[in-house]
């Protein structure tokens, strides 16, 4: 029994946490400057992709590049099975 009263006097205790009024304020203060401080990535990936859904033009020239990417690799890959040593 005097196990349980020297648990629940040390829970008591640890439970006990004293804050500062300002505490909250001194976070999201912390947390804005933090945000703020952050550089931009080089390379947005969502901008790139809301640009590309937004512009048809953008859209078609991904769509030719894929394209030209394509035959590329099959006319390489024909002249290396062909012309290969």
């Amino acid at each position: 029994m005097k196990t349980d009263q020297i648990y629940n006097a040390w829970k008591e205790k640890k439970a006990h946490v004293d804050i500062s009024d300002d505490f909250t304020d001194k976070a999201m203060k912390q947390i804005y400057n933090h945000e703020q401080n952050k550089r931009k990535p080089l390379f947005d990936l969502q901008h790139l992709l809301e640009f590309v859904s937004a512009h048809p033009m953008a859209q078609a020239g991904l769509v030719a590049s894929g394209a030209v990417a394509g035959f590329v690799r099959v006319a390489f890959m024909t002249h290396i099975l062909l012309f290969g040593n």
